[in-house]
């Protein structure tokens, strides 16, 4: 990750997401880790090593919910779009599967106010790890984005619907997620 070579920092970068995966704690050594990977993520000059350390900092919040609260607070109000990104998917691993409203809520705002249209895109993509287990509730979230004039917000749309509808054609908002 130090060498500051583009691909085998990208590798290494989502190798450690991994190897972190849901283990974000401001009590123990991961503190230390995460710390690491934020600073060297505004140290860095490769967009793929950026990206992969914002992700790789989402999978670490893996399931942490409220405990990733300070960590996405300080990616979304990044400058840097790509660690933005990153803050979208640490919204949706953090949450993941919780259809908590707070996160919903956040994604939207996200969604419809980002300046960049890789961090909407991602916004609206994480709406369906979030709501994966009430897959009810995603359909009517996402038909307006759907039919956007943006096409990240469609591509997202589809995305966030495959994600929490997997599987599900049959079922009522299979039916309206492929009618969308």
């Amino acid at each position: 990750l130090f060498a500051d070579s583009a691909i085998a920092g990208e590798g290494a970068a989502y190798g450690i997401g991994l190897l972190l995966l849901g283990r974000a704690r401001s009590d123990d050594w991961t503190a230390e880790a995460l710390t690491t990977l934020l600073g060297h993520v505004h140290e860095t000059k490769h967009e793929k090593i950026i990206r992969a350390l914002s992700l790789a900092l989402a999978l670490a919040s893996y399931a942490r919910e409220e405990a990733a609260e300070t960590l996405i607070e300080t990616l979304t109000r990044d400058r840097d779009a790509i660690i933005r990104y990153g803050a979208m998917y640490t919204i949706g691993l953090a949450y993941v599967g919780t259809g908590a409203n707070s996160a919903v809520k956040r994604l939207l705002h996200v969604a419809v106010s980002d300046v960049s249209d890789d961090v909407r895109r991602a916004a609206v993509t994480n709406l369906g790890f979030l709501l994966y287990r009430q897959p009810d509730r995603l359909p009517p979230l996402v038909a307006l984005l759907a039919e956007s004039y943006n096409p990240h917000l469609r591509y997202g749309s589809a995305l966030a619907l495959g994600i929490a509808l997997a599987g599900r054609a049959g079922c009522d908002a299979g039916v309206t997620a492929l009618a969308l």
